[in-house]
């Protein structure tokens, strides 16, 4: 929660970059997020092949706008991680 209000706050300046960038540095945090957490890697892996949607109003990028009019990368990225631990998984099978 510190780092979702610290990226809000305008106080901060943006790196440069950030618009090139901003996906697989979120990538790279959701991956560590689940690799460090097995019971919400279960619980993600549970969702089998649901269509993830971060569902507010608030934001039409990381997130479905409200009206399902946004881009919803979280949800994607979510679904990708997913996807490539499940790959993963039946590999080490």
């Amino acid at each position: 929660m510190l780092a979702a209000r610290m990226g809000r706050d305008r106080k901060h300046k943006l790196r440069v970059d950030w618009e090139s960038v901003k996906v697989s540095v979120m990538r790279k945090a959701v991956e560590a997020k689940f690799k460090q957490h097995p019971n919400l890697m279960a619980l993600l892996l549970s969702t089998n092949q649901a269509t993830l949607v971060e569902h507010t109003e608030e934001d039409a990028y990381w997130g479905d706008g409200g009206d399902g009019s946004g881009k919803n990368m979280l949800g994607h990225i979510l679904m990708d991680v997913r996807k490539n631990a499940a790959q993963t998984a039946n590999l080490s099978e």
